[in-house]
């Protein structure tokens, strides 16, 4: 694998700096911003943009106990874009992302019934946390699909800190590389398209891989489920 000390070095003769003695220990000024702004930059942009498999990508299990919310875990950075990503185990279906504040009043304010489990994000990193509208009981399991802050790793253990030398890299190379590269350039008014263009080449390949081509299909089912014969939605009168 990549050490990220390798792939710095390749971006810094790409950006005409020369490469520090340890890029851990550098402090000037040109060698700092290709370390701690634009490959941080970049990292934060794969991870928002691609769902990616594991360590990046994650999984975690809440167990229900009547509460209404639950905290997620510490390197929790948004859930994975799926249909699935907030599975309900008990009901057989995705619970529904809600995605504001507004939604998310207005729904427990109307209490809504049916099979639908709703569910909303709040928080900040290392500290986010999931509500669920009708709370889960003690039987219900609920997986969450997420992005991790996941990036590098050490003697094969993943982590988001760049600390020794021998760290390698865990998301793809060259996006890491084409990505920091362009960010550096433009800052400094240097011509930057062509590595901004390559980047987003990569990262547009990557999405369809990841969201396209490796979607898992479940066919038709021949039995009816009960889930199905139940709407969605059941009126008070």
């Amino acid at each position: 694998m990549t050490t990220i000390v390798e792939a710095l070095n390749r971006i810094a003769r790409e950006c005409s700096v020369k490469a520090p003695s340890s890029w851990v220990t550098a402090t000037r000024t040109e060698h700092l911003e290709l370390r701690d702004d634009f490959l941080s930059q970049t990292v934060s942009d794969i991870q928002d943009r691609l769902d990616l498999p594991s360590p990046i990508g994650a999984q975690t299990v809440i167990t229900g106990d009547d509460s209404e919310a639950y905290a997620l875990p510490t390197d929790f950075v948004r859930t994975q874009r799926d249909e699935y990503s907030v599975y309900d185990a008990n009901l057989d279906r995705p619970c529904i992302a809600v995605p504001n504040d507004g939604d998310w009043s207005y729904i427990k304010d109307q209490g809504l019934a049916g099979l639908i489990r709703y569910c909303r994000i709040t928080g900040y990193p290392e500290n986010y946390s999931i509500s669920f509208y009708n709370p889960p009981s003690a039987s219900v399991s609920i997986t969450v699909s997420y992005v991790s802050d996941k990036w590098m790793a050490n003697a094969g253990t993943a982590g988001n800190i760049f600390t020794a030398e021998d760290d390698v890299l865990i998301l793809p190379r060259r996006v890491i590389e084409t990505g920091t590269v362009w960010r550096f350039r433009e800052r400094r008014g240097l011509p930057y398209m062509d590595k901004y263009n390559e980047y987003e080449l990569l990262i547009e390949r990557l999405s369809n891989d990841s969201n396209t081509r490796r979607k898992v299909s479940f066919g038709d089912k021949e039995s009816v489920r009960w889930q199905d014969l139940v709407p969605p939605f059941i009126p008070a009168s």
